[in-house]
């Protein structure tokens, strides 16, 4: 892998981790059309969420730390927050934990993410139609658990978790940047948790990697790119419905599916 390829991909990991189209479907897409061994980057993809996860942490820095002060100061929306976080990761824990490997080996194929991009698409579609008028702004336990489950189903290569998380969190009825803002807070845990499996497999010398300044070179454009894409989609969500992009995820997964 090259240094150029490896910003490349960086770039579409940041830029798709939050817009809702699946950035592990766009990371195996360009890395296909790149003729790169797909087999073999599979630690290198998670790596590049390192990026994304100190983006998340920047961007919602002050969210982290009032969570992480309100066991001391009493503050009960912050205990709240941070308890319904903890009971939303367990799903996509748990799956990721049993089940990740399985499902990137077997669904990680330019067919799978066709398919998965038409299924992500119509997601938008009925999540924005589903009682809209009818939207709230408190999150209860109930939120929390469906949401994380929607979490875990995203372990596929071509579902995108932001698209899941944030459909879950409008077909509750949560309105829609309430939904957004607790999707990016419970990618925190998941993210830094495969980051962590990945520089396992490292140190344990079972990962095949490309030379450590193509490592960061990728890394640091991913953190740019999830900048952007948090700050933009943050002010989208105010203005434009989410459902606007299955008119991109529809006709690229068609395509996909008949020339694959």
């Amino acid at each position: 892998m090259t240094l150029l390829q490896s910003i490349i991909l960086g770039l579409i990991q940041g830029f798709t981790e939050f817009l809702p189209i699946s950035s592990s479907g766009h990371l195996l897409l360009a890395e296909s059309a790149m003729r790169l061994p797909l087999d073999r980057l599979q630690d290198f993809d998670v790596l590049l969420h390192a990026g994304t996860l100190s983006a998340l942490i920047l961007c919602y820095s002050s969210d982290w730390w009032r969570m992480a002060r309100a066991p001391f100061t009493g503050d009960k929306q912050g205990q709240k927050l941070l308890f319904l976080l903890i009971i939303a990761t367990i799903p996509g824990a748990v799956a990721g934990f049993f089940l990740a490997d399985i499902i990137e080996s077997s669904l990680r194929t330019v067919s799978s993410v066709g398919y998965e991009f038409i299924a992500n698409g119509f997601i938008l579609i009925v999540a924005e139609r589903w009682l809209q008028s009818r939207s709230r702004d408190t999150l209860k336990m109930g939120d929390a658990i469906i949401i994380g489950c929607a979490q875990a189903i995203a372990l596929s290569p071509g579902l995108s978790r932001s698209a899941l998380t944030i459909a879950a969190g409008r077909m509750r009825n949560l309105q829609r940047s309430d939904a957004l803002n607790f999707s990016f807070l419970m990618a925190t845990p998941i993210i830094a948790g495969a980051t962590l499996f990945a520089a396992a497999d490292i140190a344990s010398g079972a990962a095949l990697l490309p030379s450590l300044p193509v490592i960061i070179a990728g890394i640091i454009s991913a953190l740019l790119a999830s900048i952007i894409a948090i700050l933009f989609l943050r002010c989208f969500v105010a203005k434009k419905s989410l459902a606007l992009f299955a008119w991109y995820l529809i006709p690229m997964g068609l395509l996909l599916c008949f020339t694959s």
